[in-house]
């Protein structure tokens, strides 16, 4: 995979100067954060501080006012009300802002959620029949309703007044309801859509009368579940939320349950603490557990049910690798990919959608996991960013009983019948898109740094940056050095430390979940990483530790460039030949030398950015022979049946000769 730097633009050297004088911050820091368009004193503070700005209005959202008009009239007439959510994290903490909300304002107040396997998202038919005949005379959505024409209407005519709050895209025309509170509006001020449903739940309680601080902390969280970006309004929100995370006894008591109640909280406690805790309720049964327990008003209670989604969790686990093992047998690893529709009889509704992100992950290319439930195929899909998922099924849109979502994540059922002809339609229009494949984004980095520039004020500095999450990812760094005192921790050796050194300086390089490549790195010296850096602080000494996220040996990147190009059929070898070293152009006896030391690498794809320069040039005039294929800058080893000659083909030629 191809690294980049976020903005390759020199640097305004004034400006940077101006920020380095007037925060007394590092020159790396300074130059960070004009490339991120901060330029001012002013600028910065209001970047480097967002618990202290100000909080979107509710005035912001359409129709906010006339959702809260109506409803305080149907409270003063004690009409029944329900809040109709969603099964995900985010739905699970609008459906609680709500109901908190008007259950403090004495409103005759329940919710319904539906089930993921019964059901699946958003209005049904059925559930509102049997809400109306239960005697519902409100039904207020959240997270869900901008797409249920028909759901509303069906409840209008059966005498409810529908109030409807939402992210989610809009389709063309708008539902009926009495009011369409929804952040993707179009026309509202610059920020609002990309609220997430808990934010558009949360400023409607606050026009209804409720301070932020009763919900800043799960509108956070979902914030952070939904993956939205964490800029403008966001960031606000959830620097705002995380201190308050200690006020909300629900979520307390699901980190103690967790074993983690005395850490420091951030946003890695909402994204991988109390998130999938809370998720696992409705992937694992029934998601009414997650919000009875914010909803819960004893200790008790909460820990019973802080209980129930920590033993759903495990069981999440269990049920992901499963389907995830079972997912990749049908999955041709040395083919090129441009979307991946699968579908099995036994995997959990529930669990799929987490499984697709991780195909999504290991293949670089969009992916929608179907299974059976009831009479239906219903399905999950993740994206990738050059692919709008949401677009993509709307223009398939007959295949589908129903479809939603957003570009990076949407849902769908079908009729089993119409799985392979939709398959192949959204395959046909990927391969007209894209005819030369989909090609993995690169790796952005912030920028290149010197050993010596890693120091405990830089990683300081990099703390104000949070939190961080979408849209404002943690810094990543380029180091260059010799890697030296390598060597596999942890239990089973599941990570490595070593040392990247240059003269005079040094820094320890630390690999969660590297362990595994120890022995194949430990030949290598002179390498390229991409890293976090971080504070590390052991019996009172500070140091720096630099947490790898990519490594990769010191070729040129030109090398790289001009092999990639070579690989799509875009240049015949002749630049190749100028820009490789003269000691990386191995002979026959040696390539066959490295071949064998890469075979067990190319069982399971030894990829492009990875290799030795002289690996690379081996396998690219192999390739040329048929020995290896290659896929998505990856290259595997072929089935061959007798001898190849390797010095008869065109790029060895014009390569040696």
């Amino acid at each position: 995979m191809e690294w980049t730097m976020r903005d390759a633009n020199p640097v305004d050297a004034s400006a940077a100067a101006a920020l380095r004088t007037a925060l007394d911050c590092t020159e790396p820091f300074a130059a960070l954060l004009v490339r991120r368009g901060i330029r001012t004193a002013a600028q910065a503070e209001a970047f480097l501080n967002p618990a202290a700005q100000p909080l979107p209005s509710p005035s912001m959202l359409f129709e906010t006012e006339r959702a809260a008009r109506r409803i305080r009239k149907a409270i003063a007439e004690r009409k029944r009300i329900c809040i109709y959510g969603d099964y995900d994290v985010d739905g699970v903490c609008a459906t609680t802002i709500m109901y908190r909300t008007l259950a403090t304002l004495g409103a005759d107040v329940s919710y319904y959620i539906p089930l993921r396997a019964g059901e699946g998202y958003g209005l049904h038919k059925n559930s509102v029949r049997e809400l109306a005949e239960s005697g519902v005379q409100m039904l207020i959505t959240v997270d869900n309703g901008i797409s249920a024409h028909a759901e509303i209407e069906l409840g209008k005519q059966l005498g409810m007044e529908i109030i409807v709050t939402d992210h989610h895209r809009c389709h063309e025309t708008l539902p009926g309801a009495a009011a369409v509170v929804c952040a993707s509006r179009p026309g509202q001020p610059e920020g609002i859509a990309s609220l997430c449903g808990g934010s558009v739940a949360m400023l409607l309680a606050m026009q209804l009368g409720r301070p932020a601080e009763e919900f800043l902390a799960i509108a956070a969280l979902a914030t952070v579940a939904d993956v939205m970006p964490l800029t403008g309004f966001n960031r606000t929100i959830v620097a705002r939320g995380i201190q308050l995370v200690a006020k909300e006894p629900g979520l307390m008591a699901l980190l103690e349950a967790a074993g983690a109640a005395d850490r420091p909280i951030d946003e890695v406690t909402l994204g991988f603490l109390l998130a999938p805790r809370l998720n696992a309720a409705g992937r694992m049964g029934d998601a009414r557990r997650a919000v009875e327990l914010l909803i819960a008003g004893d200790d008790a209670a909460r820990r019973h049910f802080a209980a129930e989604l920590e033993a759903a969790n495990a069981a999440r686990k269990a049920e992901e690798q499963r389907i995830f093992t079972d997912a990749e047998r049908q999955v041709d690893p040395t083919a090129q990919h441009r979307m991946l529709v699968l579908c099995g009889e036994d995997w959990n509704p529930g669990v799929i959608g987490i499984v697709a992100s991780r195909i999504v992950e290991r293949y670089g290319c969009p992916a929608m996991l179907f299974t059976r439930l009831g009479g239906e195929l219903v399905g999950s899909g993740r994206s990738v960013p050059k692919v709008d998922l949401f677009g993509l099924l709307s223009n398939h849109a007959s295949f589908f009983t129903r479809f939603g979502g957003h570009a990076g994540a949407a849902g769908a059922a079908m009729q089993p019948d119409r799985f392979e002809a939709c398959r192949k339609a959204l395959l046909g229009e990927l391969a007209e898109r894209f005819p030369r494949g989909l090609v993995r984004p690169p790796i952005e980095y912030e920028d290149t740094l010197a050993l010596s520039d890693c120091t405990a004020k830089l990683c300081t500095e990099l703390e104000r940056l949070a939190p961080f999450g979408e849209g404002n990812r943690e810094p990543l760094f380029r180091l260059i050095g010799t890697m030296s005192n390598l060597t596999a921790m942890g239990r089973d050796g599941a990570h490595l430390s070593a040392l990247l050194e240059m003269p005079h300086e040094k820094v320890r390089l630390v690999g969660f979940r590297f362990g595994p490549r120890a022995a194949e790195w430990s030949a290598l010296k002179k390498v390229e990483t991409l890293c976090n850096l971080r504070k590390n602080v052991f019996r009172g000494s500070v140091s720096v530790n630099a947490y790898l996220f990519a490594l990769r040996t010191a070729c040129p990147e030109t090398v790289r460039t001009v092999a990639r190009a070579l690989l799509r059929g875009g240049e015949d070898g002749t630049e190749l030949r100028m820009r490789i070293a003269s000691t990386a152009r191995p002979r026959e006896e040696e390539m066959r030398r490295i071949f064998l030391r890469l075979r067990g690498r190319l069982q399971n794809g030894a990829r492009l950015d990875e290799l030795y320069e002289e690996e690379l040039i081996t396998l690219l005039i192999l390739r040329e022979a048929g020995i290896v294929d290659d896929a998505d800058e990856t290259f595997y080893e072929r089935t061959v049946c007798g001898k190849k000659d390797i010095t008869n083909g065109r790029l060895y030629s014009m390569l040696y000769r």
